[in-house]
């Protein structure tokens, strides 16, 4: 299979918001994916892609020498193929080449595959937001990366 990892463009929001509803119960909407793709000026999203279409993304804000990722999704029909640990990986190159120090997110903390991708990458945990998630009023672990 062929996957490309580029920025995110106007055309690709069909594709980024479906794999979002698709894969999170309280997602974002299409407009507030319109306004932080390419209305918000510390927004920085990539795409991964077949010939044929989206089939994941990941999200950051970048605030002066730090990256917040905000969010990281892959098509359900290509999960566990390594194309999440694409996404970040390109995303932590980005960082560094910009000039970010350290990089944070939050994650479900009974979300183990997420928890072991970011650990994977380097990210180690570093505090509990309670009752962090709206829908199910779940806790988040916040992770941290050094660059």
């Amino acid at each position: 299979m062929n996957v490309s990892i580029r920025r995110a463009e106007i055309d690709d929001l069909d594709g980024i918001f479906r794999i979002e509803k698709d894969t999170f119960t309280d997602y974002w909407s299409y407009e507030s994916l319109y306004e932080d793709i390419y209305k918000t000026s510390i927004s920085y999203y990539l795409v991964a892609c077949t010939k044929e279409a989206v089939i994941g993304y990941i999200g950051m804000w970048h605030v002066l020498d730090e990256s917040h990722i905000m969010n990281i999704a892959v098509d359900r029909e290509y999960r566990h193929l390594g194309i999440g640990s694409l996404l970040l990986a390109s995303l932590i190159d980005y960082s560094r080449n910009a000039g970010i120090k350290r990089m944070t997110l939050e994650v479900r903390e009974h979300n183990d595959n997420a928890l072991k991708l970011y650990e994977k990458y380097g990210f180690e945990r570093n505090g509990k937001r309670k009752e962090y998630y709206r829908d199910t009023k779940e806790d988040a672990i916040i992770m941290w990366k050094e660059l």
